[in-house]
């Protein structure tokens, strides 16, 4: 059996809304990672990818064949703040962004014009969709494994268009608490799924929080 890895870096902040400490092993039992507007990492990632076999090449696979992930990881992840679908204030927050109406997150008009933004998204059997949205239900949005906005289009050059331009460009919706256990097992099941036309597999996948800090999923 062959086994290469591939480490790709990217900085981003997420908010912990999961976070409890057991002030039994800390004395510290303040969860500062559930702080908004986030706290920030630089991450790496590292994906392990196997083979019984080498390719044509005398290779598992060439790396020039994960730049897709690459491209992923910097448009979706990179200078990102990710936000948990599931966190309970997740509704307030956008409420009071002006983002929600009638359970639908919502684009808004900027100078009496409509607006939209465009949409990295991963669906529930880990493939990639490409969305334009003026308006969404958040249960649909919630449908999907991940959801990252990506330029946010007016044609005002107002203040409040370079507000809502700089929020939602920055901004990312994940499944699941966004912990670094939770990020590994959804880069394991996303590279597992899309690298299948390649003839190999993920063997583990690797989310460096800190230089000393690690999570590993595999099965």
């Amino acid at each position: 059996m062959f086994e290469i890895s591939k480490v790709i870096e990217f900085s981003a902040a997420h908010s912990v809304y999961s976070q409890k400490l057991n002030p039994e092993w800390t004395k510290n039992t303040y969860p500062k990672c559930r702080r908004l507007p986030g706290h920030g990492h630089n991450y790496r990632l590292v994906v392990y990818l196997k083979s019984e076999n080498l390719d044509f090449s005398q290779m598992v696979t060439d790396f020039g064949h994960l730049s897709w992930l690459k491209s992923f990881v910097d448009s979706c992840f990179d200078h990102k703040l990710i936000l948990g679908m599931d966190d309970p204030a997740l509704h307030l927050f956008f409420t009071k962004l002006g983002l929600m109406k009638n359970e639908k997150l919502v684009i808004p008009q900027i100078d009496g014009k409509k607006t939209e933004v465009d949409v990295v998204a991963v669906d529930g059997n880990y493939r990639i969709k490409k969305l334009k949205i003026r308006e969404v239900d958040l249960s649909e949005v919630k449908s999907y494994k991940y959801f990252s906005f990506q330029n946010f289009k007016s044609d005002s050059d107002s203040v409040e268009a370079d507000f809502y331009q700089r929020l939602l460009d920055g901004l990312s919706l994940f499944s699941g608490s966004p912990t670094s256990e939770n990020l590994a097992r959804f880069f394991f099941y996303f590279v597992s799924e899309n690298i299948k036309p390649l003839g190999i597999k993920c063997s583990k996948v690797s989310i460096h929080e800190t230089p000393t800090s690690c999570a590993t999923f595999k099965e």
